[in-house]
């Protein structure tokens, strides 16, 4: 099956156009998440063997104290907290692939230019829309996809180490890891707020492949510095901050999931998936997804006309 998707079967260029991407962002796409989550792993375990503490509101509890405390909730809450637990500890994975996708959007356009390699894609038989999409879709979907089966993996890897720690206790293993962890739920949760982070965050690397489209050099000074100048000259002659809060909303995950994440186990908070998705009735995001397809075509066009 693997075969099968990184092989090119008879005329099909915006395959093609994928695996370019795949291959020349491999590091990104792949190798980051794959770091990131064996990294994780072997502090993990690291922590598990030579202190077998957790630091929690100021307090140092013993894993015993945890199971005695989380034992104590209601199935539904238990539920919850496994949830945000999984979704959290899998952080430091998004964090990473999301710097990643910034700067592949950055280099997208500029690279090619760069390295010359636009001259053979040109005299190929391929848009420049073609090319384009090809792009986002690698950056917007490709990427975070690969992050959410390498997390879901680090998650599974989770459940199993609770698995055996359980197992040395007089708790059930199935009633408070298992069950409650509810994993198909557990992976749809994430691809809502994947996807409605995609639509949500997609103007903002919209820009960022424009900028990344007429920089001569240094994509990522192309992209920021109109943007703070715009900031600040709109806070001095207009006192307002509407770029730089769009901005901010649009880049974050603040407007998809809200504060719904904290350390409390006496407060587990319950992640709406339902309000993710009504984020999507948002006229803000609305007005974002048509800047995003108005910075598409000038980039598009940015590129059909480029002369180097």
């Amino acid at each position: 099956m693997m075969s099968d998707l990184i092989k090119v079967n008879g005329y099909n260029p915006f395959k093609t156009l994928l695996l370019r991407e795949y291959w020349e962002n491999r590091r990104a796409i792949l190798i980051t998440p794959l770091v990131i989550a064996g990294l994780m792993i072997f502090l993990l375990l690291v922590t598990l063997t030579f202190k077998g503490t957790i630091h929690m509101n100021g307090a140092v509890l013993t894993l015993s104290d945890l199971m005695d405390d989380f034992s104590d909730h209601d199935a539904e809450q238990m539920r919850e907290g496994i949830h945000l637990f999984m979704m959290v500890s899998a952080t430091p994975i998004w964090i990473g692939v999301w710097f990643c996708m910034v700067f592949t959007a950055l280099s997208s356009l500029y690279d090619e230019r760069k390295d010359n390699s636009i001259l053979f894609w040109k005299s190929m038989p391929i848009s420049d829309t073609q090319t384009i999409l090809s792009k986002l879709i690698t950056i917007m979907l490709i990427t975070p996809l690969v992050a959410l089966i390498v997390a879901s993996a680090f998650q599974i890897f989770l459940l199993i180490i609770g698995t055996f720690i359980f197992l040395l206790s007089d708790h059930s293993v199935w009633s408070l890891v298992w069950g409650p962890a509810n994993l198909p739920l557990l992976v749809v949760n994430e691809m809502v707020v994947f996807v409605m982070y995609a639509l949500w965050a997609l103007p903002v690397f919209a820009w960022f492949m424009f900028a990344s489209a007429i920089a001569k050099r240094t994509p990522l000074l192309v992209a920021t510095i109109p943007m703070v100048l715009a900031s600040v000259f709109e806070k001095i002659f207009l006192g307002s901050q509407y770029i730089a809060t769009f901005f901010v909303n649009h880049i974050g995950l603040q407007r998809v999931i809200g504060n719904q994440f904290n350390d409390n186990l006496d407060d587990i908070p319950h992640l709406d998936t339902l309000a993710v998705i009504k984020t999507g009735a948002d006229p803000e995001m609305w007005f974002g997804l048509a800047l995003a397809a108005a910075l598409l075509y000038g980039t598009i066009l940015l590129r059909r006309r480029s002369n180097l």
